[in-house]
């Protein structure tokens, strides 16, 4: 009993391991994505603004 508890124990610190090296890559395209789509939503909204206040053509 003590062997399969332990085997159990440490196959889960493996996949800790394992989701704790695939987490940055994953939270890295999502930081990436987040700053695009913030870059290009400021963008819009200038225009936009720009576009009412000073009644561009």
């Amino acid at each position: 009993m003590s062997k399969k508890k332990q085997t159990k124990k440490t196959n889960s610190k493996n996949v800790q391991k394992v989701d704790e090296q695939q987490q940055p890559k994953k939270s890295n395209t999502l930081i990436f994505g987040g700053i695009l789509l913030a870059i290009s939503s400021i963008g819009l909204l200038i225009f936009v603004l720009s576009d009412k206040v000073f009644h561009l053509s």
